[in-house]
């Protein structure tokens, strides 16, 4: 199953369960609450969508992927719930693993999905929400717009979360964001071209690398930091993908061609773009 479609699948069996006005009565979330959960926002309800949505993702298959991916997803549909301020990461994590530990005590979860939820770290979920802000920006610029558009609905408006976020992943060598970073370029100035069909190149973002300050910088292996390989399907997982879906309909090309685009670079590590001229990183690998 593609992974734009599984999103789906994730938030409309999260929402189905929050929203059912038919309630479980799961004894383990009587009682539940948590003072950072929006205002509004049924704790009981949040609990047991945690719950039964877990369940269901033991029950509805054995593919480790996708429970992997909606392992991952859950936290973002968490994070949605959350009041927003500097503690919010670190609050959606606690309240993620406080429900994952009455899962598996009250529910006979079995501890099955320590593999994907352990190696959830306030790294990775940092990189997760600021990938999804700046998807969820372009998602918004983009709804209901018909090709071709006006010279003045051609800008997209990302430009300056692009900028700040490709000098922070240039400047710390996080080689994750930036190839994620480049995806979002690749996927941004495809649908500015070839769907909006804007023409000029004022309205393309500019390579990563363009952002380097330091011409030519030699980073030893045994120097870098590489993070989890988690960052790549956790960056996956924005409102981009329910949309271009929603924009394209029934083409499958394009979205064939958008995913294609993509793909090759999910887990590279080297600092490049395929369809730029700059040189100005020479990696130098030490195997000792």
């Amino acid at each position: 199953m593609p992974l734009e479609i599984q999103t789906i699948v994730y938030k409309e069996k999260l929402n189905s369960l929050e929203n059912d006005l038919k309630t479980k009565n799961l004894n383990s979330c009587q009682g539940f609450n948590n003072q950072y959960l929006n205002t509004g926002v049924n704790a009981y309800k949040i609990c047991e969508a945690v719950i039964l949505f877990l369940g269901h993702l033991i029950q509805e298959t054995t593919d480790t992927i996708y429970r992997d991916n909606g392992c991952k997803y859950l936290f973002y549909w968490l994070y949605t719930h959350m009041i927003s301020d500097e503690q919010t990461n670190k609050n959606t994590l606690k309240l993620y693993k406080e429900l994952y530990t009455i899962f598996n005590e009250k529910h006979s979860g079995s501890y099955i999905f320590d593999n994907y939820i352990n190696v959830m770290n306030e790294h990775t979920i940092e990189k997760l929400v600021k990938l999804t802000n700046i998807y969820d920006k372009l998602d918004k610029f983009y709804e209901g717009k018909k090709p071709p558009v006006s010279k003045g609905d051609c800008i997209s408006g990302v430009a300056d979360l692009y900028t700040k976020y490709s000098y922070e992943c240039m400047k710390g060598y996080d080689y994750d964001f930036c190839d994620e970073l480049k995806n979002f370029r690749k996927k941004h100035n495809f649908i500015i071209q070839q769907v909006l069909l804007c023409a000029g190149e004022e309205y393309l973002l500019p390579p990563v690398e363009s952002f380097n300050a330091v011409s030519k910088t030699i980073i030893p292996f045994s120097l870098i930091s590489i993070p989890s390989l988690i960052l790549p399907i956790l960056y996956k997982f924005t409102a981009f993908g329910p949309w271009i879906r929603r924009l394209i309909g029934k083409n499958k090309n394009i979205l064939e061609n958008i995913n294609e685009e993509t793909s090759h670079s999910l887990n590279t590590y080297e600092i490049g773009d395929d369809n730029s001229n700059i040189r100005d990183y020479n990696i130098a690998y030490n195997s000792s």
